[in-house]
């Protein structure tokens, strides 16, 4: 059968679509059939509740099977609305009502709701670097002016996000927002310190912007204290916070929404789809994690442990000595290495593919430029022997890399 060729439309994209309009679709570098999976943040699928899903299906569509296959409520199904702030009550410590939830088509549709809400071509918004590639790209498609700032041990660098902030004052400019991933930062690791989550908040206050708090791994944490939400410190309804069932059940849910002042809402639902957001399985997800969410996330949590645990040994047991640098997060899925000086980043990627072994470069996750000495690993999906095994493999090709 011959193709139907493709109309010239090029020159009738929009804005927004130009915007990293030939840009890859993936951050990892491509490896054939890898034999290690270390490059995107899967969650692993021996962990998926598949009988009970099935159980919870058959209940739900007894109950409710007419509701779920017809259209919901714009806001989203209020069954899930109160499961998300039971999870707040129950792993945070945070009291939001239904009526400050909104439900999207996952984490990242959320983000993009709350930055095609706020977010013009042009306008200066705040995030850290390293950060997320996947929120990287969704920001990037909104066009804004992207001032970063660095991330330490404690999380994003507020004296910094002070200097942006102070700098743009002076020029006349506004920042729309500042966005951080507050928990188990993707990629870097770490947790936003209590005390810089305070200072954020007093920043916002001081410059007049928005927070977009991104939360997606809080309830996996495998060591420490978890810290209160920026969301729960903010008394002025300057903070949006997004999280997601993907993590938790399965990315295949589709399932994550937006938490904010209820006020606010209207100017996401203007973004969505008609009819609300996947009214089924979110039916489907509410009646499975009612009865099991606690225990659930419990066994993830010894899961992605000995998986984190398992890379890591596999890493130190070839790299000590070395002047690597080497995150241990206290949860979440990903590991980040500051790779020794002399490393050849060309020759490291050759000889990883060569080993079947992915991984995605640092440069992915960094707004204006830089990471060519970093790289992350995700443990999520293999498991822990294959974690163990393919992270001896990356080490030795870090080793052989050096110039």
């Amino acid at each position: 059968m011959t193709n139907t060729p493709t109309a010239r439309f090029e020159q009738l994209l929009s804005s927004r679509a130009l915007i990293g309009w030939g840009a890859p679709v993936t951050t990892a570098r491509p490896v054939a059939s890898p034999l290690y999976e270390f490059g995107g943040g899967y969650p692993d699928p021996a962990s998926f509740p598949y009988d009970g899903m099935v159980e919870a299906t058959a209940r739900m569509i007894k109950a409710e099977g007419a509701q779920a296959l017809t259209y919901g409520e714009p806001q989203g199904y209020r069954g899930l609305r109160e499961l998300v702030c039971h999870k707040y009550r129950l792993f945070e410590n945070l009291d939001v009502a239904p009526e400050n939830i909104f439900v999207a088509n996952g984490s990242g549709h959320a983000l993009s709701l709350a930055f095609s809400a706020f977010v013009d071509p042009g306008d200066p918004i705040i995030c850290e670097a390293p950060t997320f590639s996947g929120s990287l790209n969704n920001i990037r498609r909104h066009g804004p002016e992207i001032l970063d700032v660095p991330v330490d041990e404690e999380g994003m660098v507020t004296s910094v996000v002070r200097e942006r902030l102070e700098g743009l004052r002076r020029e006349g400019h506004r920042c729309k927002l500042i966005y951080t991933i507050v928990n188990f930062q993707n990629p870097a690791g770490p947790d936003l310190s209590l005390r810089r989550r305070r200072e954020l908040v007093d920043l916002a206050e001081e410059y007049d912007t928005l927070i977009l708090e991104d939360d997606a791994y809080g309830e996996l944490r495998f060591d420490g204290e978890p810290k209160p939400p920026v969301y729960a410190l903010d008394r002025r309804g300057r903070v949006i916070r997004a999280g997601t069932l993907s993590k938790i059940l399965g990315a295949g849910v589709r399932l994550g929404w937006l938490c904010a002042p209820r006020a606010m809402l209207p100017a996401f639902q203007g973004f969505n789809f008609g009819g609300g957001v996947n009214p089924f399985m979110s039916r489907v997800a509410t009646w499975y994690l009612r009865e099991h969410m606690e225990e659930h996330v419990k066994l993830l949590i010894d899961v992605y442990r000995a998986k984190r645990d398992a890379m890591l040994r596999g890493l130190w047991e070839l790299l000590q000595g070395t002047d690597v640098e080497i995150s241990k997060p206290e949860g979440g899925f990903f590991i980040w290495i500051r790779l020794p000086a002399r490393t050849d980043p060309a020759r490291l990627e050759a000889l990883a593919v060569a080993a079947r072994a992915q991984y995605t470069p640092g440069p992915a996750f960094f707004p204006n430029g830089g990471g060519e000495r970093f790289i992350r690993l995700a443990f999520s999906y293999e498991p822990p022997e294959k974690c163990y095994e393919g992270s001896r493999l990356i080490a030795r090709a870090i080793l052989d890399a050096r110039r």
